[in-house]
């Protein structure tokens, strides 16, 4: 029963959140964006200088099922767009998710470039209004990168993508 609550507040969440999104044209400008809990991205990267890159919206989705830690499945294209970085913004869970403390919020992120990248990540935890900084790793060439938190996530907003020395 816990179960079927969690997704029914994170399905609902997602909803009004989506709306936000809906104005935007694919391809949107080069900038920074907010994305909702639920949802598969493809970013176009452009190189701005030496290291600095910038990004646009390529494609913007819901994407509403739960990741398992145990049955992992291939989420990423098999023949990915050149210059680009395919994000999941997800629920997933451990075991069968019927705990609460199952249940985690993860960022599955496969570089599509050909060097390694590095960038920064601001959350906002449910229930709260006020983003905050979080740590991330790097992403290397043609490899999947997974930042898992404990807690559910409501928004992300990634910024300052670079090439890593």
């Amino acid at each position: 029963m816990k179960k079927i609550i969690l997704l029914l507040i994170l399905l609902t969440t997602n909803y009004f959140t989506s709306f936000a999104q809906e104005t935007v044209v694919y391809p949107s400008e080069y900038g920074e964006f907010e994305f909702s809990l639920w949802s598969k991205i493809v970013l176009e990267i452009k190189e701005v200088d030496n290291k600095k890159l910038e990004y646009r919206i390529l494609s913007y989705d819901e994407y509403t099922t739960p990741y398992s830690f145990e049955n992992r499945v291939d989420l990423f294209s098999l023949r990915p767009k050149e210059n680009t970085i395919e994000i999941y913004f997800i629920g997933a869970f451990y075991n069968d998710g019927n705990d609460d403390s199952d249940w985690k919020t993860v960022l599955k992120i496969k570089n599509n470039l050909k060097k390694p990248i590095k960038y920064k990540a601001d959350i906002v935890y449910y229930f709260n209004n006020e983003f905050e900084n979080t740590s991330v790793v790097g992403a290397f060439p043609g490899t999947e990168t997974s930042e898992v938190w404990a807690h559910k996530i409501d928004d992300i907003i990634l910024y300052d993508f670079e090439y890593m020395d």
